[in-house]
This record gives structure tokens, sequence and C-alpha cells, in this order.
């Protein structure tokens, strides 16, 4: 039986992608609330995220090289049309890590790297948004090099698609709040919940009846997938809109579970709709591929790797489990 290697080393990379949206997006969408709260309140809500925030990001860094070595096609697309964005989601995640670390030193204005982290976070969720929905919108091409402006994303789609996500992060780090801390915070993210839920549930409906003005190539992933598509947006409203009237009433845990379970409608939305293009509706993920011998490096590689990233992310996680009531910086 032959191996579909391209397709294989794009499904490691989607599986990469929904890996750090769930993971790094609680500690973006923490970060993002960082301010909402009283100032006795914030080191609490950043010991929910110390022990693992910096492994989440491994998975974009996994995107990155699958993207460079596997698709070298899409990867000259890609960059030049959203380098601008690009960058400044990663100079603001690095700068993210700068705070923090400055934050906890002796003698350190801590309320100023405070603002400097919620900023950091709030733009970096911002930027990944208006990546998703400049490639949903379209990425001009010519000859299999970029062709538009480098300011091509500063369109009202991708900049509403900036804002939806970031309303997911957030409602992922409300949830995530609930479920690790206890007292005053808590009960301060359980009132935040009741605002975000619906907040997101309707822009993310909205992302996708806009979709299709946007792309015309998506109406007509409607016409041969349509029924699919609809189950998935009907899954993500209903992990939403029940765990809405029960918030409080069950376990601390349930918010997050359903809100991960609501992103990860929406991630398989937005698979579905791209497939099988690795720049939407443009390159397909076979013109894009590098050679045989460089994808199958890449996998061997994967597949050493991938494993121990997940083994560490689960036992950090398992090790930092519980609830955090410590308010010490």
């Amino acid at each position: 039986m032959t191996i579909d290697l391209p397709l294989l080393c794009a499904t490691v990379a989607t599986l990469a992608v929904c890996f750090y949206v769930l993971l790094d997006g609680f500690d973006l969408g923490v970060g993002g609330l960082l301010l909402t709260v009283s100032e006795d309140l914030r080191s609490q809500m950043m010991e929910t995220i110390e022990p693992t925030w910096d492994a989440n990001e491994t998975w974009l860094i996994m995107v990155g090289i699958t993207l460079f070595a596997a698709f070298p096609g899409a990867y000259r697309v890609i960059l030049p049309a959203l380098y601008l964005p690009l960058i400044v989601m990663l100079g603001t995640l690095g700068f993210r890590g700068v705070s923090f670390e400055f934050r906890g030193q002796p003698g350190s204005r801590v309320h100023l790297w405070d603002r400097a982290f919620s900023w950091g976070s709030t733009v970096a969720a911002l930027c990944q948004g208006i990546v998703v929905g400049s490639a949903l919108a379209g990425i001009r091409v010519e000859n299999g090099r970029f062709a538009g402006s480098p300011v091509d994303f500063l369109r009202p789609y991708p900049i509403f698609m900036g804002v939806v996500w970031l309303s997911g992060y957030l409602t992922l780090g409300a949830s995530w709040i609930v479920f690790r801390t206890a007292g005053p915070l808590r009960d301060l993210a359980l009132r935040q919940l009741r605002v975000l839920i619906p907040i997101f549930g309707a822009l993310g409906v909205l992302a996708v009846g806009f979709s299709t003005a946007a792309q015309p190539g998506i109406g007509s992933r409607w016409g041969s997938a349509g029924s699919w598509l609809m189950v998935l947006v009907l899954g993500f409203v209903i992990m939403l809109c029940p765990r809405y009237r029960s918030l409080g009433r069950r376990s601390d845990a349930v918010p997050f579970v359903y809100v991960v379970l609501a992103f990860l409608f929406g991630l398989t939305w937005l698979v579905i709709i791209v497939y099988p293009n690795i720049v939407p509706f443009r390159v397909s993920l076979w013109d894009a591929a590098a050679r045989t011998g460089s994808q199958t490096f890449l996998l061997v590689g994967i597949s050493c790797v991938m494993p121990a990233v997940l083994a560490y992310n689960a036992y950090a996680y398992y090790v930092f489990r519980g609830k955090v009531t410590s308010h010490e910086p």
C-alpha cells in the first residue's frame, strides 16, 4: 500500500495546530483577562499557567517546522503574505516570556509587567485570528508565489476573525481559571464566563456566515460538504449554549471541557473547508509538497519528538493538577 506522505505530513501539522490552539489558547486567554481582576488576584491567575505555558508553545514551533520542511511551496506563499501579523505575533509571544520572568523578580514593578503580559497575550491572539482570516479570505498567488501586498491582511474579514479568535481564547482562559482556582477568583471567572460564552458563540456563528461572502470558494465547499459543515456548526453551538445555563452547578472542569469541545468543532470545520488545499483555494497539499526524502526525514523526526512532547505535557499537567489557592507571586 502506498503511503500518501503529503497527506500524512498535513495530518501531523493539523494535530500540532490543534494542540497549540487548545493548550496555548487558554494561557493567552488568562493573559488577556489579567487586567480585569484586582492586583491581589493576578498572581493566583499567573500560577495556574506558570508550570506549563512555555511548553505549550512547542506546538507552534512544530507547525512552523512541518510547513517549512514538508510544504515549501506553501511556505514561500504564506510567509510573505502574512509576514507582518506573524512577526508581531512572534514578537508579542517573546515579550510575554520576558514579562513573565521579570514580574517574579524581587523589587520588580509587577503592575507594569502585568500590563505587558496582558497586552502581549491580547495582541498575539488577535494576530492568530487575523492569520486564519487572511488565509480563508484568500491569498493572491501567481506562478506558485505570493502576488499580493504585505498589507492585504488589513481587510474586514481577517480583522473580524481576529476578534473572534480573541473572544474564543478569553472564553477558554476564563473556563481554565474556573477549573484551576477557588474562592473569589473562581467566582469572578464564572461571572466573566457568563458574558464571554454567548459572545464567543455569536461571533463564531457570524464568522461562518460571513465566510462565504469573504471567499466564494467556501460557498462551493458548502455545496459539496454542507451536511457535515452544518453538523459541526450545530455541535459548536450545542457545546456552548447548555453549558452557559449550568455554569457553577456542576464540576468546575465541565465548562473547560465543553469550551475545548467547541473549539474542536470549529477547528474541524476549518479543516474541512480548507482540504485538500494548504494555501486555501490556491495551492493543494500535493502541489506544495517537498520531495519524498524531505517528507520522510521530517516524519521520522516527528515520530520521535511528538510522543516525547505529549508525554512531557501530560506529565506536567498531572504533576501540577488541582486548585491553585496561593496568592504569592
